[in-house]
Formats: structure tokens, C-alpha cells, sequence
């Protein structure tokens, strides 16, 4: 009798610990815990259509400009520009190359609240950006208002003041309004406005920084600047974290 008693309450209490489960199960679970928002860590990378198309188009331009920016946080950015060029202007009696190298550094902060589905950018932000170049004084015009010599309109192309003006360099800071358009998965258009202001830079012997790779012009009264760029970019998901 004991024995059949023992294994009612074996049964019994298995049957109840079945019970329970299975009501735990149909209960509705808070998955909040477990659905938490996923934060990703992006990497945009791309490259400026306009000085691409015109070293294409101009026999006076040549250069390429890489720009990338990195998202670490809702809507903040580390942005860099690396760019590279050599042109060759005539400013009034003045025919000169510069070529050389510029890098910038900085950040961008989104203005913008998408509306769902979508991922644009408006952005402003800040650069320090500096250059290491050479000038080219290719050949000049002396100026005679007198007209006292027969020759005094033909280009002066070598001898005084021609030649190469080696390791230059320039400091500035600029400010930046970009605007960033995805119009692909995961591809962007974005515009750039810039204002620059020179901090320093290295004056050649016998001449000046007329343009200064990715400050562009400048002029000797006025240490002010402006430039755009026009890119395409492609954003990569480094990492995907909860938080």
C-alpha cells in the first residue's frame, strides 16, 4: 500500500511541475531586456567627384581628394580629408604650379532629424588643415606703364626670380556647412561649403603662397579663403554593440 502511495505522489508532483511549465510558457514574456537598441559604429570613405572630373577636363589641373568620417556617437563625427594636386594658374603678370599635399582633421555634428526610413545629414563642423607644398614661378611680366621698352610684354622665363620654391607649408582652420544625401544603400552625396582662415604659412624667397593646396587662393591683404568639395561615399558598419 505504501508503495502504490509513493508512486501517486511521484506522479502527481510530476504532473503539477508539467502543469507550471507549460502555463509559464503561454505567459507573455517582456522581451525588453533582450531587444535593446542596436548602436552601430560607422565608417564612411569616399572621394571628391569634382577634382576627379576635372583633372579629367583641365590641362592645368591635376589631383585627387579622399575624405572619410567615422560616426561615435548619435550625431557626432570625426571627419578627415587626405588630397593631393598640381595646378597651374595665371594671376595678372604671374604664371606659376604649385604642387604638394594636404591633410585635415576635424569634426561634424548632424542638425538634422530624419524622418523614418531615412539617413541624410546636415552637419556643421570644424577643420584644422594643414599643406606641405611647392611653387613654381614658371615665368612673369615685368610691368611698364611707360611702354619705355619694346620688349617689356614678353614673359620673363627664366633667370631672376623662376624656378622652384621647395618645402612650403601652411596652417589653417576652417568651418564647415556639409550636406549628406543617401541615394543608394549605404551610399551618400554630400556637398561641402567651406570657409578657411590661414594661421600661418611659409613664404618663398622672391614670391608668395598665391594658392596653397587645400586652403585654395590667397591673397597678400587678405588671409581669408573659400572651397567645396562634392563627394561619394560608401558607409561600412564596423561594429554593432547594444546599448
Amino acid at each position: 500500500m505504501k508503495l502504490t502511495h509513493t508512486w501517486v505522489f511521484y506522479i502527481s508532483f510530476l504532473s503539477l511541475g508539467y502543469s507550471l511549465g507549460q502555463q509559464n510558457d503561454n505567459l507573455p514574456i517582456d522581451d525588453s531586456l533582450n531587444l535593446k537598441k542596436v548602436k552601430s559604429i560607422n565608417l564612411r570613405v569616399g572621394f571628391d567627384l569634382y577634382r576627379t572630373i576635372l583633372s579629367r577636363v583641365s590641362n592645368d589641373f591635376e589631383g585627387f581628394e579622399i575624405v572619410g568620417d567615422l560616426k561615435v556617437g548619435e550625431d557626432f563625427f570625426i571627419a578627415l580629408e587626405l588630397g593631393n594636386l598640381e595646378t597651374t594658374k595665371q594671376v595678372e603678370q604671374v604664371n606659376f604650379t604649385t604642387n604638394g599635399s594636404y591633410l585635415k582633421m576635424g569634426f561634424d555634428y548632424n542638425m538634422l532629424e530624419n524622418l523614418e526610413g531615412m539617413n541624410n545629414h546636415i552637419t556643421i563642423g570644424a577643420r584644422i588643415g594643414s599643406s606641405k607644398h611647392n611653387q613654381i614661378l614658371n615665368s612673369y611680366t615685368i610691368l611698364d606703364r611707360t611702354r619705355y621698352w619694346s620688349t617689356s610684354d614678353l614673359p620673363v622665363t627664366n633667370g631672376f626670380a623662376t624656378g622652384e620654391r621647395s618645402d612650403l607649408n601652411a596652417l589653417w582652420f576652417e568651418v564647415v556647412l556639409n550636406f549628406k544625401v543617401q541615394i543608394l544603400k549605404n551610399i551618400y552625396s554630400g556637398v561641402s561649403l567651406r570657409l578657411n582662415r590661414l594661421i600661418s604659412d611659409k613664404i618663398p624667397s622672391n614670391f608668395d603662397n598665391i594658392y596653397i593646396p587645400g586652403f585654395n587662393k590667397k591673397t597678400q591683404d587678405n588671409i581669408f579663403g573659400a572651397g567645396f568639395n562634392y563627394t561619394l561615399t560608401y558607409n561600412f558598419s564596423l561594429l554593432s554593440k547594444k546599448k
